[in-house]
């Protein structure tokens, strides 16, 4: 039964993950030229994976399935490594190839700055 909950909760917070997801490529669809929106939904599940869910959460909540649903379910719905190879793809296909050099590093880069700063904000 507890697998089932746990299955439950990760898929309706996945849902809402991509919900949002999508909502981001409505939004940001003015820069399709250069996948924006792409890019801030891997930057906003990184900073809630690292400082909300895994940093302050993680410490202060004892329910297993709520980390589990937000961090596994929403930020691995909201986040999307396949969205930013197919970007990447588009773009190189499409001959772009410094904004694809830029995309990647601001990705990459980028993502890891956050993670790498938002890990330093929580205090144990």
């Amino acid at each position: 039964m507890k697998e089932v909950q746990n299955f439950i909760a990760v898929a309706l917070s996945a849902m809402a993950g991509g919900w949002l997801r999508y909502q981001f490529g409505q939004i940001f669809i003015f820069a399709a030229p250069f996948p924006l929106a792409t890019l801030l939904v891997n930057y906003l599940g990184t900073f809630l994976l690292v400082y909300i869910i895994k940093g302050y959460l993680s410490s202060k909540v004892k329910s297993q399935r709520l980390i589990l649903a937000l961090s596994t379910g929403f930020c691995g719905g909201l986040t999307t490594f396949s969205g930013l190879l197919l970007d990447s793809i588009k773009l190189a296909d499409s001959g772009r190839y410094t904004e694809l050099l830029i995309y990647l590093v601001l990705s990459v880069g980028g993502g890891l700055a956050i993670a790498l700063w938002a890990g330093k904000q929580v205090k144990p």
